[in-house]
C-alpha cells in the first residue's frame, strides 16, 4: 500500500508550528513518530492534506524534573522514557508501558504524544479500502451503523494505548497548546469516550507535554499488557496499578486503570474504597479485579473474542497491584 500525496510542512519552532496549525485549521496533521498516523493514511482512513512534521522542534523533547514534577515533552521518544533511569526508579509503570510498545525501531520513532493521541481501533475498520468498500460505512467511517454490535446507536472502537492507562495512574496532566494560548489538564480528560472521535484536541492545538507529580513518601507502580505476540501487537488487555503505603505497610492511597476495555482508559474506581486504609492482602485483590471485570467493555472487534478479553481483565489486574506492591523497595 501506498501513501496518498500530501503537502509537507516542516517548522523549527514551537511558535512556527502553532502559526502554522491556526493557518491551516482542520488540514494540516501534526506528525510526531508516524508510527500509527502512517499506516492509517495507507489504509485510506485519514486523508490530510498537509503533513506537519514535528521532529526538528527540540523545545518539544526531552525529560526533565523539580522536586514537585516530572515533565516530559510531547516530542520525547518511546525509547526514552523506557530507558529512563528516572522514571525506572521513581515512576515504573511508565517506564514499563514505553518498553512494552510495539518492538525497538518503532519506539525509537515513537512518540509519548503520539501514543497518547492514537486513534481508537476496531477489526472492522481498520482494513484497506478495498476489504471496506464491500460494506457500508460504519459510525467511525462517517455511517450509521456497528458491525462490532449490530443494532448498536454507536461506535465501539477501542483505545489500545499503552502510555495512557501509566500516567493517569500517576494523576498525570498534559499542556495543550494553540495560538496564544495554553491549557494543562488531566490526562483522563482527553479522552472523549466515543470511539468516533476518541481525543479531544481541537483542530488548531497540539499535545506538547506531559506533566507528572512525583507522589511522596513509600510507593510502586507496574504495568502489565496481554496481547498475542511479545512485540508489535497493540494490548488486548492492560492495566496499570499505583498503591502508596505507610509505615505500617496500610494503603494510602491506589489508583487501577484499565486499557484496551472501551472508547477510553477505564480507571477501577472501587479501587480506592477496598483497600485503601488496609494492608495488600489477596481477598482485596481479588475484589478489584472483579470491579475491573465489571467496568470493561468489551466486545468482539480485536483479535481475541471478548468474552476471553474480559476474563483476562480480572488477571492482569491482579497482576498489576502484585507487581505495584512487590516493586516497592
Amino acid at each position: 500500500m501506498r501513501l496518498p500525496s500530501f503537502n509537507y510542512l516542516e517548522p523549527i519552532t514551537l511558535t512556527d508550528a502553532l502559526n502554522l496549525m491556526e493557518e491551516y485549521h482542520g488540514r494540516a496533521q501534526p506528525l510526531a513518530g508516524g508510527t500509527e498516523l502512517l499506516p492509517r493514511m495507507k489504509l485510506g482512513l485519514t486523508h490530510p492534506t498537509y503533513l506537519m512534521s514535528l521532529k526538528e522542534i527540540h523545545e518539544l523533547k526531552g525529560i526533565k524534573s523539580n522536586k514537585n514534577e516530572l515533565y516530559i515533552g510531547g516530542m520525547t521518544s518511546l525509547r526514552e522514557i523506557f530507558l529512563s533511569t528516572l522514571l525506572q526508579q521513581k515512576f515504573l509503570a511508565i517506564s514499563e508501558a514505553a518498553g512494552s510498545v510495539a518492538a525497538p525501531p518503532l519506539r525509537n520513532m515513537g512518540t509519548i504524544a503520539g501514543n497518547l493521541c492514537q486513534d481508537t481501533r476496531c477489526f472492522f475498520y481498520n482494513q484497506s479500502y478495498f476489504w471496506r468498500r464491500g460494506l457500508k460505512p460504519c459510525f467511525k467511517a462517517g455511517g450509521n451503523v456497528c458491525y462490532a454490535v449490530p443494532g448498536s446507536k454507536k461506535c465501539f472502537s477501542v483505545y489500545q494505548g499503552d502510555l495512557a492507562p501509566a500516567l493517569i495512574a500517576f494523576n498525570a496532566k498534559v499542556r495543550i497548546e494553540k495560538k496564544g494560548s495554553s491549557r494543562i489538564i488531566p490526562i483522563e480528560e482527553l479522552f472523549s469516550g466515543k470511539g468516533e472521535k476518541p481525543i479531544v484536541i481541537a483542530d488548531d492545538e497540539l499535545l506538547t507535554q506531559v506533566i507528572v507529580p512525583i507522589p511522596e513518601g513509600i510507593y510502586g507502580s507496574s504495568y502489565r499488557k496481554f496481547r498475542l505476540r511479545n512485540a508489535l501487537d497493540y494490548p488486548l488487555v492492560s492495566a496499570a496499578a499505583f498503591l502508596a503505603i505507610d509505615s505500617e505497610k496500610k494503603v494510602k492511597s491506589v489508583k487501577v486503570v484499565l486499557g484496551a476495555a472501551g472508547p477510553a482508559p477505564v480507571i477501577v474506581k472501587e479501587a480506592e474504597d477496598i483497600l485503601k486504609g488496609k494492608k495488600v492482602e489477596e481477598s482485596a485483590i481479588n475484589e478489584i479485579a472483579e470491579a475491573a471485570y465489571k467496568r470493561a467493555q468489551m466486545v468482539d472487534n480485536l483479535g481475541l473474542p471478548a468474552s476471553y478479553r474480559k476474563k483476562m481483565v480480572r488477571v492482569f489486574t491482579k497482576r498489576a497491584i502484585e507487581n505495584a506492591f512487590n516493586s516497592i523497595k
